[in-house]
């Protein structure tokens, strides 16, 4: 295996992949109040959008999360694996296939719309919907697009006339098959008043191939109610098709999140509706029938309807979202509410609530404010990583620093705090405080909002110090006064002690000896993706920062200004290399930048040499650790992001690619020659018969060749490939049951 290792690492390098890091995805055991996390390195969830989607062709509804994160720029997928059995809650996430979806931005939610029985993709488009085609087969997730953009016939009844139905960057329709024909229809607020047009699928009527999406708007007031405020009026009126929505005293629908779902298994579909700038959900009561909606009863008090004791309602700080699927594998619709904004819930913001009914009419009962959150690290919103050896015992303890855990109506920052409670080569970390050094009951005349630590011994007294970054721009002193070998002990805030304020807010600063003069320098990330150098003039115990440039090695990090407007969040981490200095930074984009020539040339332009090392994106506001943790001698990469998560790759997985696998050599795999030239034969020892089917990715998880057989045996084409380290993916089917064995391939 060592051999094998190094011939990998060889061919990796030789295969032109020098900008990548030699890391892979990896896990590291994190406990935290005695619990071991199942999903520890998930990523952490905020504004969250639930979707069920076969993933692994096993026969089960896996879970894919759409994370808003925050709202601008792309959202994340985040995908679970259901392990679960009936009336079984377990999901295991597998960021292999998070890759595999499209980037969309503001929300997305899946749907079968051409019953292929594999779901499709609706998303947002500037003033609209478009849609992608689920085009997956096993062991192979991809979309096609299929709708640029969905259009309507607002005029079904006289002449045709096709308008763009219209979704706003903060609403969410809701799509479901309102007059149970077997196709998708749609419900979406009107883009100049305050009622719900109803979109009707007519694929049916029309005789049209499954696969078409054509609309008729049939209804200007669907269900005879409008939004008020934070509330429902009854009893409206339809509004007149040629003319009824150019009120010029209306004022642009701002955003709802809409869920239809028949509640009371009457066959026609009630509303869950909830909106921007207000805290709980309208449920509103369908007492009309399937062709004609009218909603004849309304409550902020949902799921308590009718009333019942001990019910948890929806009531989120600002803009909960609904989402009607079955977690548990029962048979029965659950429901998970999650806020559609930043400003709301974020460590504690995916409610669960499970059908408990035993009948047709939904009953469902609270069960936890921290679906799957609960087996993660989340830290609210943002995760600013810092590897340090808190309690002086030799290992690397993890200190996080976020923007806020939403708490009684506000964003509080806190440090945490994970002890290393492992081993050198085997780390596990151990949540010991929220708020190392208690940051958060503020220490000046006000609290302290989103921090950045960064940690060195700048006094020259034997133990390091705590230098933290708040949101206001201001470089704070917190002194370790332990001394040397001892467990940390931050003891003095020294407020705003150097006298910084950075050009930008929201700063991220790294402690290292940019010059190499002995005294640790500052450099500081900024805001709008560039990076501040703080030279160091006073002494090794008394120590002086001296703005030297706001554009250091002109670094430039900056998201696209379409997606990202003037945002970079630059977050710098600086290390060295043989006795050369290079530097990763994190951005608002989620991609890590990578520079060096950065040695003798401190007051030139750094050599950016990648702009998305290893194609890793795990959320916005990446900020990096890239440090030795499992004691091997080479660097490892822990990346958080505004999700409030943590992702871990490692240097003992690197050779493997984006995804651990566990039987990565199964034996029962037959793949020779390996190393390879031209061809590769593969043969499954175990006789799954039935079926093989064998995908080729590279070490980044792209796949590069597929082929299906129906025996046990195939081979693959390889003479048109690069050179270099492959990893192959066997799924062996026999009685629709599904084998997935892995094997490294080398081609040479």
């Amino acid at each position: 295996m060592r051999n094998l290792k190094i011939i990998i690492a060889v061919l990796f390098f030789a295969a032109g992949l020098k900008a990548q890091l030699p890391v892979g995805r990896d896990t590291i055991t994190v406990q935290e109040g005695g619990k071991v996390l199942k999903n520890a390195w998930a990523g952490g969830l905020n504004s969250c959008m639930f979707s069920q989607i076969e993933l692994n062709f096993d026969g089960k509804l896996d879970l894919v999360v759409f994370d808003k994160v925050n709202n601008f720029g792309y959202g994340i997928f985040r995908c679970f694996i259901n392990k679960g059995g009936t009336g079984q809650i377990d999901y295991v996430y597998d960021a292999w296939y998070s890759a595999k979806f499209p980037a969309v931005e503001q929300w997305a939610l899946f749907y079968d719309y051409n019953n292929d029985s594999k779901m499709d993709l609706f998303t947002y488009v500037p003033g609209g919907i478009k849609v992608f085609k689920n085009t997956s087969t096993a062991g192979n997730i991809s979309f096609q697009l299929a709708k640029p953009m969905l259009w309507s016939n607002y005029s079904p009844t006289t002449t045709a006339t096709y308008v763009n139905i219209y979704s706003s960057s903060v609403s969410v329709p809701a799509f479901s098959d309102l007059d149970n024909d077997g196709d998708l229809d749609i419900l979406t607020f009107s883009s100049s008043g305050f009622q719900i047009e109803h979109h009707k699928n007519m694929r049916i009527e029309k005789g049209y191939p499954a696969d078409s999406l054509v609309y008729d708007m049939v209804d200007w007031t669907w269900g005879d109610i409008i939004e008020s405020g934070c509330g429902v009026t009854l009893n409206q009126y339809k509004e007149n098709p040629n003319g009824g929505n150019n009120d010029p005293n209306k004022v642009m629908h701002s955003g709802s999140a809409l869920m239809a779902f028949d509640r009371d298994g009457d066959g026609d579909k009630d509303l869950l509706m909830g909106d921007i700038s207000c805290n709980a959900v309208n449920y509103c009561e369908n007492g009309g029938t399937v062709a004609n909606s009218h909603i004849t009863d309304t409550t902020k008090l949902y799921p308590n309807y009718p009333a019942k004791a001990n019910t948890t309602i929806i009531k989120m700080n600002n803009f909960p979202g609904s989402y009607n699927l079955d977690i548990d594998n029962d048979g029965k619709k659950d429901l998970v509410v999650s806020p559609n904004t930043i400003n709301s819930e974020n460590f504690q913001s995916c409610w669960l609530y499970k059908n408990v009914s035993a009948t047709a009419v939904s009953d469902f009962q609270f069960t936890k404010n921290n679906f799957l959150q609960d087996e993660m690290i989340d830290l609210g919103e943002g995760a600013y990583p810092v590897l340090f050896d808190v309690d002086a015992d030799g290992l690397l303890d993890m200190v996080v620093g976020n923007t806020g855990y939403y708490i009684s109506n506000t964003n509080v920052t806190k440090l945490a705090y994970y002890k290393n409670t492992g081993t050198l080569t085997q780390p596990s970390y151990s949540l010991i405080t929220r708020d190392l050094a208690g940051l958060s009951v503020g220490v000046t005349s006000s609290t302290l909002t989103s921090l950045v630590p960064t940690f060195g011994d700048i006094d020259g007294d034997g133990d390091k110090d705590m230098i933290v970054a708040d949101f206001y721009g201001k470089i704070h002193w917190s002194e370790n006064t332990a001394g040397s070998g001892n467990p940390c002990n931050f003891s003095i805030f020294k407020n705003n002690f150097f006298g910084i304020t950075t050009s930008q807010g929201a700063p991220y600063p790294q402690l290292i000896d940019v010059d190499r003069d002995g005294r640790l320098d500052l450099i500081i990330g900024l805001r709008n993706g560039k990076l501040a150098y703080y030279q160091n003039n006073g002494t090794t115990t008394a120590p002086s920062f001296t703005l030297i440039t706001n554009s250091f090695g002109n670094v430039n990090v900056k998201g696209a200004v379409n997606l990202y407007g003037t945002e970079g969040n630059c977050a710098p981490f600086m290390f060295d290399v043989a006795g050369s200095y290079k530097l990763l930074c994190g951005s608002i984009s989620g991609r890590i930048f990578y520079y060096d020539n950065i040695d003798g040339n401190l007051s030139g332009s750094f050599n950016r040499i990648d702009t998305n090392v290893n194609y890793i994106n795990d959320g916005p506001r990446s900020a990096l650790q890239y440090v030795d943790i499992n004691g091997d001698l080479k660097r490892d990469l822990i990346v958080g992001n505004y999700a409030g998560g943590l992702s871990y790759y490692s240097s003992k997985n690197w050779f493997i690619g984006i995804k651990e696998f566990e039987n990565a050599n199964d034996e029962t795999i037959l793949a020779y020659p390996n190393p390879a030239n031209t061809y590769l034969e593969i043969k499954d020892l175990n006789n799954f018969t039935e079926r093989t089917e064998v995908i080729l990715m590279d070490v980044l998880g792209k796949i590069v060749l597929t082929q299906s057989s129906n025996s046990n045996a195939t081979s693959l084409n390889c003479e048109d490939l690069d050179r270099g380290v492959y990893l192959l993916r066997v799924n062996s089917y026999l009685n629709k049951q599904q084998r997935t064995s892995y094997k490294k391939i080398i081609l040479q």
